[in-house]
C-alpha cells in the first residue's frame, strides 16, 4: 500500500474519530492567575478537556505557526522523505521566497525532505518551509497552499487560512488558538513530529560525523522557542514541544505541549507581549503549572454502561434500544472535585427510523461541572437494526407478545435502573502529584524578562 493511500484512509478515520468524539466546550475551571496574552487555551489531550480559555476562537495572525501544516502537508505529499532531497546552491537559495537565511549554514549541500522538516520546526525557518513545498509540488507553491487549506477544513479549522508555507504577516493568514489545538493533534498523530522537537537540537543526519565535535557542533540547531532551550531564562522542562510564532517585533504567539507523570497538556497564545514577565512564556508557565497542581482525571461514564433509551418507530410498530458511549468517558476536573456540581443533560430525538448501524450517533449527553460544560459525548446502539431478518423478526416477535399480554403501568416496575445515574458514575483516579518545579502557587516561579 503506497503513501498517498494510506494518508487517505488515515484521514478519513482522523476526521470520523475527530468528529464523533467529545466537543471541546468553552469554558475555564476557576482560578486566580493573572495572565498577559490576549488569547488562551488550555486542554487537557489524554481526556480532550478544555480547562481554561480566553478569547479562543478570535483569529490572528499565523505567522511560522503555519508551518506546523507545512510539516503535515509535506509529510503526507512527498513519497519518501528520506530520498526526495535538494541540492541547496546560490542559484536555488536565491530564488527563494521571504528568505531568513535559516538554510545559508548548509550551502553546497543536497539536504532531503525529511532534514528540512527538522530545520523549519526547530528553527522556523521559511527557507526550508518553501524548499519543503517545492519538493512536493514539483515547485508549485500555490498548489501547496492550497493543499494546506484543504487540510485546515478536514480537521475543522474553520477560522483559519494560509497564503504562505512559510511566515507571513498578511490578514489573510490566520488562526485561533482553538483551530490551533486541531492542528497539534494531528501533528502529534505524526511520529516524526515529536522525533525532530523532543530532541530540543537538531542536526542534519547526513551531515552527522562520529566523533568530529566541530562538524558537529557547527551544523547543531537549536530551537527558535526558547521555552525548550535548557540554557534560556524561559526554559520550562516539563514542555516537551513548542513552535513559536513572531508579529513584528513585540507580539509573541505560540503552540506547545507539556507532559508531567503521563499526562499530556496543549497550551496555545496569540498576541501576547514580547517584554518583561508579560510574555506568552510565562503565562505557558503558569497555566500549565496550576493544571498540574490542580487538576486530576476522572472516569465519569464506563464503556459498557447504559446512558439513555430511544424509540425506533418501524412500519409494524415501535420498541426501544439502549444507547451507550463510544467508550469510557473520563475527563479532567479539579482536585477538589464536588460531586453535586457534575450533571448530565440528555439530547436524545423522541423515535429513530432504521436503518440503523452500530456505532452510528443516535443522541448525545452533555456533561457540565459547576455550571461549565465540560464535554458533549455522542450515543449510539451496540446493535444493528433493520439491517438483518433474523433479529428484525425477534423485534417483531416481541412486539406482537407485547400486544398480546396485559398492561403494566410505567412506574411499577424500575426498567431503567440501569441508566445512568450521575450520582453512581464517579470512579476516582489517585491524584498526580504536582511537579516539582511548579511554584504551590500560580505565580510567575522566577521567569526573567529578554
Amino acid at each position: 500500500m503506497n503513501k498517498r493511500i494510506k494518508f487517505l484512509i488515515s484521514v478519513t478515520l482522523i476526521f470520523a474519530i475527530f468528529v464523533s468524539s467529545f466537543i471541546l466546550p468553552a469554558s475555564s475551571f476557576e482560578n486566580e492567575i493573572e495572565v498577559s496574552t490576549d488569547k488562551l487555551l488550555l486542554v487537557n489531550i489524554d481526556t480532550n478537556t478544555e480547562v481554561y480559555s480566553k478569547d479562543a476562537d478570535t483569529k490572528w495572525y499565523a505567522g511560522y505557526l503555519s508551518e506546523l501544516m507545512t510539516f503535515i502537508t509535506a509529510y503526507e505529499m512527498i513519497d519518501d522523505l528520506d530520498h526526495m532531497t535538494v541540492k541547496l546552491d546560490k542559484d536555488y537559495l536565491s530564488k527563494l521566497p521571504s528568505s531568513d537565511g535559516c538554510l545559508n549554514l548548509f550551502l553546497g549541500k543536497e539536504l532531503s525532505a525529511k532534514e528540512l522538516m527538522g530545520i523549519m520546526l526547530i528553527t522556523s525557518g521559511n527557507d526550508a518551509a518553501n524548499a519543503l513545498a517545492d519538493l512536493a509540488t514539483g515547485g508549485d507553491r500555490d498548489a501547496f497552499v492550497d493543499e494546506m487549506n484543504s487540510r485546515a477544513k478536514r480537521y475543522g479549522m474553520n477560522d483559519t487560512n494560509f497564503v504562505s508555507p512559510a511566515y507571513s504577516d498578511s490578514d489573510q493568514h490566520v488562526i485561533t488558538c482553538r483551530d490551533l489545538y486541531r492542528l497539534y493533534m494531528r501533528a502529534l498523530k505524526i511520529d516524526l513530529y515529536m522525533e525532530i522537537m523532543g530532541k530540543k537540537s537538531y542536526i542534519p543526519e547526513s551531515l552527522y560525523v562520529e566523533g568530529d565535535i566541530e562538524n558537529n557542533e557547527r551544523y547543531t540547531l537549536y530551537p527558535e522557542a526558547s521555552i525548550l532551550n535548557i540554557n534560556s531564562p524561559y526554559y520550562f522542562k516539563y514542555v516537551d514541544s513548542a513552535k513559536l510564532s513572531v508579529t513584528g517585533a513585540t507580539k509573541q504567539g505560540v503552540g506547545m505541549t507539556s507532559l508531567y507523570h503521563g499526562k499530556r497538556y496543549f497550551f496555545a497564545a496569540l498576541n501576547g507581549l514580547n517584554e518583561s514577565e508579560k510574555n506568552v512564556y510565562a503565562d505557558a508557565r503558569k497555566l500549565i503549572s496550576w493544571a498540574y497542581l490542580h487538576l486530576t482525571d476522572r472516569k465519569l461514564i464506563s464503556a459498557d454502561q447504559k446512558v439513555s433509551d430511544v424509540k425506533i418507530k418501524t412500519g409494524w410498530g415501535e420498541y426501544t434500544i439502549a444507547l451507550y458511549p463510544p467508550g469510557s468517558v473520563v475527563k479532567t476536573l479539579p482536585k477538589d472535585f464536588e460531586e453535586y456540581k457534575l450533571e448530565y443533560k440528555e439530547n436524545i430525538p423522541e423515535e429513530l427510523s432504521t436503518p440503523l448501524r452500530i456505532g452510528e450517533t443516535a443522541g448525545s449527553i452533555g456533561i457540565t461541572y459547576d455550571d461549565e460544560e465540560v464535554g458533549t459525548v455522542r450515543l449510539s446502539s451496540k446493535t444493528e437494526e433493520g439491517l438483518s431478518m433474523m433479529p428484525d423478526f425477534g423485534r417483531f416477535c416481541t412486539y406482537v407478545f407485547s400486544r398480546l399480554t396485559p398492561f403494566v403501568p410505567e412506574g411499577s416496575v424500575e426498567a431503567n435502573s440501569d441508566v445512568l445515574k450521575p450520582e453512581a458514575t464517579l470512579a476516582t483516579q489517585p491524584p498526580t502529584e504536582p511537579p516539582t518545579e511548579a511554584p504551590t502557587q500560580p505565580v510567575n516561579d522566577g521567569i526573567t524578562g529578554g
